[in-house]
């Protein structure tokens, strides 16, 4: 599942702007007074404006797979990179043949830089940024997470990922190029174990639109 755009809010317009185009230097393709949009890699990532609350995510990126010590070492001379499990900062999910490490936006949202070893991604390049290849997660915050992983499989076709065992409080769907990480409402993030909570967002995925 190829995950084409990601529409999400911000309550800060002009600190997501510095945050994604200044820090991870993504492009900006299109700025509104209302909204801005910025590539990385073959996704489109647009924040809206909206003036209450603090919204937040989950989101994590593809990189190419034989520049993980690059990213980094690339984003922790710009940011802290948050601890994940037993303190150390790099996470490993052999059963995902994966590897990642986490950060904060300005938001408060949940990144992730992973490498997935079963994907193709490689390059002789120096570490840029075009070594982001696309939006390879989207956490959705569901009240029921079996009753939407159920109707994002019927009415969108979007399988149960393999590699992970759905349940009732965490389900992953799509494949390693796109995921749908379906999680319970309140239950902990990893790496922060802060409570998920429900905020709008808008997922493309192979042209397919679903609104969260």
């Amino acid at each position: 599942m190829h995950i084409q755009e990601v529409i999400l809010n911000t309550a800060s317009l002009v600190r997501t702007k510095l945050f994604y185009s200044k820090t991870l230097e993504l492009p900006v393709v299109k700025e509104t007074a209302e909204a801005i949009t910025f590539k990385a890699g073959e996704t489109m990532l647009t924040f809206k404006a909206v003036h209450e609350g603090r919204p937040f995510y989950h989101i994590a990126f593809n990189i190419t797979n034989n520049k993980f010590s690059d990213s980094f070492e690339w984003i922790n001379n710009k940011l802290d990179i948050l601890p994940a499990e037993h303190g150390l900062p790099i996470a490993n999910y052999p059963a995902w043949n994966a590897e990642s490490f986490y950060f904060h936006d300005n938001n408060g949202s949940i990144l992730e830089l992973i490498v997935r070893f079963d994907l193709p991604y490689y390059s002789p390049e120096p570490f840029s940024v075009t070594d982001i290849k696309e939006i390879s997660e989207v956490g959705i915050v569901s009240e029921n997470v079996e009753e939407t992983a159920s109707s994002l499989h019927v009415s969108h076709g979007i399988p149960y990922f393999p590699k992970s065992k759905p349940s009732d409080n965490f389900t992953v769907m799509g494949d390693d190029h796109g995921l749908l990480i379906i999680t319970l409402n309140g239950r902990g993030w990893v790496p922060t174990h802060k409570p998920a909570q429900i905020f709008p967002m808008t997922v493309i995925a192979d042209g397919k639109r679903m609104e969260f």
